[in-house]
């Protein structure tokens, strides 16, 4: 835990970063002993510049407020941490953290060696229900805003969220309040809704915030960024509804009018969250709204919230419980406090009294950690080294021999291990044969199903029902792989002989079986047909039908088919009909070269 009477805290916002030094009073109170901002230019929603420019404002909050050297805790902002709550099952004390692994599991989206993540019960812990709260942040974002913080020479005493600092700093400002409430913290990039109920609290974050009305500006009126936030921080205001007349200056007026359209879609997000709080999580209508962070600094932020929701708005002061050190300007503060409920927040979190207590612990911190709890034990293990090695110096002086006859049986041991190890390396060769074989039986049992595939790829293909395939066949080199099925069948000669349109070199209108006595072509390339005959129903198109059916069969991905367009003749022959011919069917013949060479067995 930090100094009492040094609790720096930093509050890493996505376009304004706070920082401030407090102290504790003999009573518990806390005192602010100085602060200070820092503003990042341009667009927040643009994550390429934020961490550069973190850094520029991290180094001058350090050199202004004098935090080098100092722990301090610091708040990450909402939108970059994933929150989650989650009920739990009624289970023993011993069992539950047990149980929040295995929810932690399932609820964060990303693998939790990846993450840095922690829970906290929320409400009423009753034996039949409790409800915890997750929160995680990816470790390599934690670690990158970490190693900002470490190296302008300030220590990480520990990491919030911003929601759950704000949270700490209502339960501190106001803890007179018993109704529901709901704190708006309108950010730079998003928005922070705290439920505070009874003892309970639920956040969520929007991604609507002061960058939404700044762009909307900045899309209106034709602006930068940089220019459009000027604008809306120098003369911006939300246009009241009702009767109330508009501004008198016409440039003013439009301004507050498109800011008031941003600030609508706000009002609609916050109505559904709270819709949403009270369908599950069983929650009851705030009737109390708090509003603070950078953007309620605009004008009629509260009127327009109060207006719309029809309950009371007003202002959060985090300061009223914190008592002023004569070195802070009481007047400069009021505008100030807006944005310093995450700074009182993680002031409590350094003093160790808040009632939320979660925290993102980056790599380098866990590590120190590890090491200040290992300390006293290897300060008492260095001493027994030394010990150690003393009482050795004498034993070793005693047990020359000793040493040498264990060394000659290490040696004996070695020489053993050496043929341990050429046995394991001819079993490692043994292991890569049978990988081999088994990669070849995992072939062949997708060879099995190859032919049904080639079948339902067929089948998908019929375009209408003038096409009959009487038979397949496959071919290696232009010679049938398959016995003749019949000497009947279409496509058979008596001496069976496979006829065929194509005219081949070397067998003229037929295509010979494969003799299996007689020893097989050696080709260089084996190259592997699918064989189609059929016949096409005398239609209008006539022969066009085949052709169509082919182009698409020349498409799957079975048939490695070039230029189909050009050399359709090379794969496809169709008898052509004669006019006022009498006849119901022609034949034709389709040979597609296969892509996969297929070893055919009879």
């Amino acid at each position: 835990m930090a100094d009492s009477n040094h609790l720096a805290v930093l509050s890493l916002g996505s376009q304004r970063v706070g920082g401030a030094v407090f102290a504790k009073s003999s009573k518990g109170d806390l005192i602010l002993k100085k602060y200070e901002f820092a503003e990042m230019v341009g667009d927040p929603s643009v994550d390429a510049t934020r961490l550069p420019q973190l850094k520029v404002a991290v180094s001058e909050l350090a050199a202004g407020l004098k935090l080098k050297g100092l722990e301090a805790w610091y708040s990450v902002p909402g939108h970059v941490v994933f929150t989650r709550f989650v009920k739990l099952p009624p289970v023993s004390d011993d069992k539950v953290e047990q149980i929040i692994g295995l929810e932690a599991r399932q609820n964060v989206p990303w693998p939790l060696n990846e993450v840095a993540w922690d829970f906290e019960f929320v409400g009423e812990q009753s034996a039949a229900e409790r409800e915890a709260v997750l929160v995680a942040m990816k470790s390599d974002a934690l670690n990158e805003i970490n190693d900002i913080v470490a190296s302008t020479g300030i220590k990480t005493d520990g990491v919030d969220l911003a929601p759950m600092a704000i949270f700490n700093a209502f339960r501190y400002s106001y803890p007179e309040v018993a109704e529901p409430v709901v704190i708006v913290d309108l950010g730079a990039r998003s928005t922070n809704l705290v439920f505070v109920e009874d003892g309970k609290m639920f956040t969520r974050n929007l991604l609507v915030g002061g960058a939404t009305v700044t762009g909307a500006v900045a899309k209106e009126f034709g602006l930068g960024f940089g220019d459009a936030e000027q604008q809306k921080t120098s003369h911006g205001f939300v246009a009241l509804g009702g009767t109330v007349e508009d501004h008198a200056d016409p440039a003013l007026a439009a301004l507050s009018k498109v800011i008031r359209n941003s600030m609508t879609r706000l009002h609609g997000e916050v109505l559904r969250t709270i819709n949403f709080y009270r369908s599950q999580q069983g929650g009851s209508t705030p009737q109390r709204i708090f509003i603070c962070g950078g953007g309620s600094r605009m004008g009629y932020v509260a009127e327009f919230f109060q207006e719309k929701f029809k309950v009371p708005v007003e202002i959060l002061n985090p300061l009223r419980g914190v008592q002023l050190d004569r070195g802070v300007n009481a007047d400069a503060i009021g505008q100030d406090s807006l944005a310093m409920a995450e700074l009182v927040g993680l002031a409590l979190r350094g003093a160790g009294s808040a009632p939320m207590e979660v925290e993102l612990v980056p790599d380098a911190v866990a590590n120190a950690r590890d090491a200040a709890k290992r300390a006293p034990l290897l300060v008492l293990a260095g001493l027994c080294i030394w010990a150690l090695l003393g009482a050795s110096i004498i034993y070793f002086k005693k047990a020359d021999e000793a040493v040498k006859q264990t060394l000659a049986g290490l040696q004996t041991k070695n020489q053993q291990l050496t043929e341990y190890a050429e046995q394991l390396n001819g079993l490692d060769k043994h292991l890569e044969d049978l990988k081999g074989q088994a990669g070849q039986l995992q072939e062949m049992v997708n060879d099995r199903s190859y032919w049904v595939r080639v079948l339902n790829e067929l089948n998908q293909k019929y375009q209408n029902d003038l096409i009959w395939i009487t038979q397949i066949e496959p071919l290696k080199n232009d010679v049938s792989l398959t016995p003749v099925l019949s000497q009947n069948a279409q496509g058979t000669t008596a001496s069976g002989a496979v006829s065929s349109l194509f005219q081949l070199p070397g067998a003229v209108g037929t295509t010979p079986a494969l003799d299996p006595s007689a020893p097989p072509p050696a080709p260089e390339t084996d190259k592997y047909t699918l064989r189609l005959l059929g016949l096409y129903r005398k239609n209008d198109e006539g022969q066009e039908v085949v052709y169509r059916f082919t182009k698409s069969l020349a498409s799957s991905e079975f048939f490695a088919t070039e230029n189909i367009a050009e050399k359709l003749n090379d794969y496809v022959k169709a008898e052509a009909g004669a006019t006022g011919e009498d006849r119901y069917a022609y034949k034709f013949e389709i040979r597609l070269p296969l892509k996969q060479p297929i070893q055919f067995k009879k």
